[in-house]
């Protein structure tokens, strides 16, 4: 299935309403590789940027979590991409039903892909602060830029999924010690003796 086939299928599958909306040609942005990899790199710059800024000790977690288990955190960062696609197509879905305003359709695509560029930042500032500790001490802000070229690079890759795939990859290793950690938070020494 082409692209354009693509968009008007999901806009078809999301309700009447939607087809209001022009979609856009997804090829313009998808047949170039160095404008995914700069978007990367600078969405990633600014949002794992932001969260140091305001929060570098629970960069500092995330890395020691993260890299305890690497495995198991690569898993638990799937499972928070599938939970973050799930409810953001299902939250865009229900923006698209119930208001025919394009600005308001708008809105929730861009809420929608602040959360997953977001867990991006998060992600990749973590596997690259993790770098930067194997060839000296961790300096989460060079990091941040380690994290940012990694995901860039990985956009350009000649094949779409193939890119796809290493972003999610990437971003899984880091995000999935804080998803662990948030999933088993409510277990106490307590619950898990009576368990």
């Amino acid at each position: 299935m082409e692209p354009d086939r693509w968009v008007m299928a999901a806009v078809e599958a999301i309700g009447p309403r939607a087809s209001s909306v022009q979609a856009v040609d997804p090829s313009v942005i998808v047949d170039a590789p160095p404008t995914r990899a700069i978007g990367a790199f600078v969405f990633v710059v600014l949002f794992g940027g932001l969260l140091l800024w305001r929060s570098d000790g629970f960069v500092d977690r995330a890395v020691d979590t993260s890299m305890e288990r690497p495995a198991v955190s690569t898993a638990y960062g799937v499972m928070a991409h599938v939970c973050v696609l799930f409810f953001g197509v299902y939250f865009f879905s229900q923006v698209t039903r119930l208001s025919a305003n394009g600005l308001v359709v708008a809105g929730a695509g861009a809420a929608v892909a602040v959360a997953v560029v977001g867990l991006a930042g998060l992600g990749l500032t973590v596997v690259g602060a993790r770098l930067t500790e194997l060839v000296g001490e961790r300096r989460p802000w060079y990091g941040l830029l380690v994290g940012a070229v990694l995901g860039a690079a990985a956009w350009l890759l000649p094949a779409v999924a193939a890119g796809l795939v290493v972003w999610v990859l990437l971003v899984s290793i880091g995000i999935g010690g804080p998803t662990r950690e948030w999933i088993h938070a409510s277990r106490t020494p307590a619950t898990e003796t009576d368990a």
